[in-house]
């Protein structure tokens, strides 16, 4: 299998190409300080020359050619007072005089050269060295350090990948450890004995895992609680068909019939609040949701349970709906709302009253529903938004509205919270949802009319 971003092979071929860059720079430096010892004795050897082999003009131009070897590719001359070449070894090199004593370096036919010119009462004396021999004997000074550092460019690459490989065994055991462990293991990894580099990484895996655990716990709650909600109405119906299958008379039968359909509508309406609730618990769709207007979706919200409100003869108002867009779906805000006014109505008395307020502060739109009805206790308010818990059992219900409610409310950013209302002796549940900038046009009232 391919390997592919593989943090072990970036790092193998970046130590690799830093040992092959300094193995180079050692024999470009091997190189120049090669090449600063030959022009150091080079010279002293044309200076020897200089002053050694000749005594005067008229003696060099009297004497036979010296001694030379043609490796060092040295060149003699001499001239007289009046700047007349006398005599040059080897014959034939026609390279100018240099007007002053001391090393020059200048160009010729051939190539460039460096000489050492020694200007006498008599004439000028000049030894002159190919600048090339000098780059020569350099290189072969430098080369075995250059051919030790090739020599060494696959063993490092060798010695790098293992160091990389001893210094990646923390990642590698992290690895096999998660690959090892079962599906359903949210046991917390060992943050013990491993670089401090990887801890971050592991601190967020166990935070991950936390997280796993709870959705785990919460998937295990819901199904036994679920389970345990329809094993009732199951076992109901099973009576009843057995009872309808011991009928005597229509009208026995025709009890037996009105009962299960009942029971089918229950379990109807608590197969619809339990997908409901899946989709509130599922994460928000990648493309953002258009802003909605706060106001008229709670407007239509209302409108539904209007006729609720009407045959209990509750009073239900909508006051100082502020001018705000809340950014989700719009069927998510009206679930939302039309579950709070539906508890609400229900759990009020007859004659009551459930007003809607809103505002908003601090980027944020506050709505609160409050009833005129017995409120909760202080133990239901902190449970009464688990699946399945109902204030009332005397009202029809599946206990999972408040659920859907804060599932879909924390789904786009949101946060409900519940407290019995001390001055009207009911239930307020305050709904907080993130505000966006986008201007609300006003085209429509802000508040419904009481229903009487």
């Amino acid at each position: 299998m391919k390997r592919r971003n593989s943090l072990r092979a970036r790092l193998t071929v970046w130590f690799t190409a830093l040992l092959i860059l300094f193995g180079l720079l050692g024999g470009l430096g091997a190189y120049i300080a090669a090449q600063q010892d030959p022009d150091n004795l080079l010279d002293d050897q044309m200076r020897e020359i200089a002053f050694n082999v000749v005594s005067s003009v008229d003696d060099l131009a009297q004497m036979p050619a010296p001694p030379l070897e043609a490796e060092d590719m040295l060149v003699v001359q001499a001239w007289d007072a009046d700047g007349h070449l006398l005599k040059s070894f080897p014959p034939g090199s026609d390279l100018p005089r240099q007007a002053q004593t001391g090393f020059s370096n200048f160009d010729a036919p051939g190539g460039q050269w460096r000489s050492y010119t020694w200007v006498l009462d008599d004439g000028t004396v000049q030894v002159s060295q190919r600048a090339s021999v000098r780059r020569e004997l350099a290189l072969m000074a430098a080369l075995p350090a250059i051919i030790t550092a090739l020599l060494l460019i696959p063993i490092s690459a060798l010695l790098v990948r293992w160091l990389v490989g001893r210094i990646l065994a923390p990642v590698d055991a992290l690895a096999l450890q998660l690959m090892t462990r079962e599906p359903d293991c949210t046991q917390q990894l060992a943050v013990s004995d491993v670089p401090s580099e990887i801890v971050p990484l592991i601190q967020a895996m166990n935070k991950a895992l936390d997280r796993v655990a709870e959705m785990l716990a919460s998937q295990r709650r819901f199904v036994s609680n679920a389970a345990h909600q329809l094993r009732t109405p199951l076992t109901a119906l099973r009576i009843q068909s057995s009872n309808l299958r011991h009928a005597r008379t229509l009208g026995d039968a025709k009890e037996v019939l009105d009962d299960m359909d009942l029971g089918f509508r229950r379990m109807s309406a608590l197969t619809s609040q339990l997908l409901a609730l899946a989709r509130a618990e599922a994460p928000l769709p990648v493309d953002a949701p258009q802003p909605l207007d706060l106001a008229k979706v709670l407007q239509e919200a209302a409108r539904g349970v209007i006729p609720l409100a009407e045959s209990k003869h509750i009073a239900l108002a909508l006051t100082d709906l502020p001018m705000a867009h809340v950014q989700a779906e719009r069927n998510d805000l009206i679930v939302i709302f039309s579950n709070l006014l539906d508890n609400a109505i229900r759990y009020t008395p007859p004659g009551g009253q459930v007003r809607v307020t809103a505002h908003c502060e601090a980027g944020r739109a506050l709505v609160e529903i409050a009833d005129t009805g017995s409120g909760l206790s202080d133990a239901l308010l902190d449970r009464v938004c688990d699946p399945f818990v109902r204030g009332n059992h005397e009202q029809d219900g599946t206990g999972l509205g408040l659920s859907i409610v804060k599932a879909l409310t924390a789904r786009i950013g949101g946060r409900m919270s519940l407290r019995n209302d001390v001055d009207r002796g009911g239930l307020a549940v305050l709904v907080e949802l993130p505000v966006s900038p986008e201007p609300r046009s006003s085209d429509g009232p802000d508040r419904l009319p009481q229903v009487p």
